[in-house]
């Protein structure tokens, strides 16, 4: 008895090509997005200004999160339960900004 199910057709050469192109290719774009976020991690430690904007965009980010969410509870399009998620939304919107508040810029000179 074998456990090892022959398969009904041989994979085509161009299948097996196509798959080996979109795995590298998938692979080349994670190291890309990979050196960018070390790049942007590199900024935002000699740069507090870049620190501070990139905080109070991700604390834009949730604030219009919950914005949508309770738009979309007022006209019905999502259940009620929804606005029980809303608080710790807000709570990482306010955790984003007092971040933000508490980076510490040098006066520009100029």
């Amino acid at each position: 008895m074998s456990l090892v199910i022959a398969p009904s057709g041989v994979a085509s050469t161009r299948l097996i090509a196509t798959v080996i192109v979109a795995v590298l290719s998938f692979s080349a774009f994670l190291a890309w997005m990979a050196w960018r976020v070390s790049r942007s991690a590199e900024r935002a430690d000699r740069d507090p200004r870049y620190l501070r904007r990139r905080l109070v965009r991700w604390g834009l980010l949730y604030v219009v999160t919950v914005a949508i969410g309770i738009a979309e509870v007022v006209t019905g399009d999502q259940p009620k339960a929804l606005v029980l998620g809303l608080p710790i939304t807000a709570l990482i919107a306010w955790w984003f900004f007092r971040a933000a508040a508490r980076v510490k810029v040098p006066p520009t000179s100029g």
